[in-house]
């Protein structure tokens, strides 16, 4: 499997927008996000389509119930639902809310909450170009994430450690091994 910057990302089959749009958030957020995935040849838990079986789809793997991980996904929730056109999204869930194209609204998520990461799902058209245009929404969503908290600044500069555990990339760190990281690389005063 891939790994950008150190993170798990499972790009390959996905649309070509959606791999470069997961490579460019791999980069942005190298210490925040445990990994990206993409395509998934499967359908939903209700056994509908998933947008994940044609490479439409993005998981950004972040716990809600973490506030640092909290901040980071309420921003991503806001600037794919905020930037939706440039962004070719289609829906997003996030902590148990949704947005779509249907809708143009943000509501409650009926079923699973996803407080485990973002789901974006992305329209048919315009997929087969690279998402090289939407840094400039990314390098924004980065300077609100990190304006959010001391706490997320930190992390965002390293001073947490990777969203990854060093030995096993496919497992996540626990916030205590994180904050550990943190505390030892704080000068004494």
């Amino acid at each position: 499997m891939p790994f950008v910057n150190g993170m798990l990302v499972q790009s390959s089959s996905s649309q070509p927008f959606v791999a470069s749009l997961m490579t460019l958030l791999a980069k942005m957020f190298p210490n925040d996000i445990l990994k990206l995935g993409g395509k998934v040849d499967r359908t939903t838990a209700q056994g509908t389509f998933s947008f994940h079986s044609e490479g439409r789809a993005i998981d950004i793997y972040l716990d809600a119930f973490e506030p640092v991980d909290l901040a980071l996904g309420d921003v991503l929730f806001s600037t794919f639902h905020g930037n939706y056109d440039a962004l070719k999204v289609d829906h997003v869930i996030w902590n148990g809310k949704i947005w779509s194209r249907d809708t143009m609204k943000v509501g409650p998520r009926i079923g699973g909450p996803h407080r485990d990461h973002v789901h974006v799902a992305f329209v048919k058209k315009g997929l087969a170009v690279n998402a090289q245009s939407a840094t400039a929404l990314f390098v924004i969503a980065v300077h609100r994430y990190r304006g959010s908290s001391a706490l997320a600044a930190e992390r965002y500069d390293g001073l947490w450690g990777t969203a990854y555990d060093p030995k096993d990339k496919t497992r996540r760190q626990s916030p205590a091994a994180r904050r550990a990281i943190r505390d030892d690389k704080r000068p004494n005063i």
